[in-house]
């Protein structure tokens, strides 16, 4: 199970420009200076997010990007679908077919593992993490709630 940093990079650009945005557009070139992301990999990013429908583009002269929804109401989970990660501990993608075409001895154990960090991501919402900036540490929910 490994998180790229298309994943890293559309939830911090997410978070920032909850930040930075007071129904005002924001342009990527700021969320890409402050997060120091390259700009051309943030605009492949945001096409996708766009087309998920979390953010909208607005164009013109103090266009940007504003969220297309309430930001309360988009999960990491939703981020992540969006820019196609896919956080799988399985060797087989879920298709029980990880040793020689059969399912390996510890196969159950990884799909639930999955299940488990499915749940979770779906519980945080981007305005959780823009409003853990103010704070010296992320309190971790619990997983069972």
């Amino acid at each position: 199970m490994k998180l790229t940093t298309k994943s890293r990079y559309a939830i911090n650009a997410l978070a920032e420009l909850f930040i930075y945005s007071s129904d005002n557009p924001v342009r990527l070139k700021d969320i890409s200076d402050k997060q120091n992301i390259e700009l051309t990999y943030l605009e492949q990013i945001f096409r996708k997010l766009r087309l998920a429908g979390i953010v909208k583009s607005i164009r013109g002269r103090n266009g940007g990007y504003v969220y297309a929804s309430d930001p309360s109401k988009i999960s990491i989970k939703q981020v992540m679908d969006a820019v196609e990660e896919d956080l799988d501990a399985t060797n087989c993608a879920g298709a029980s077919s990880c040793f020689e075409g059969k399912q390996c001895s510890s196969h159950k154990l990884w799909d639930e593992l999955n299940n488990v960090v499915d749940a979770y991501l779906s519980k945080i919402f981007i305005n959780e993490l823009a409003d853990s900036q103010d704070r010296t540490h992320i309190f971790l929910k619990e997983i069972n709630s």
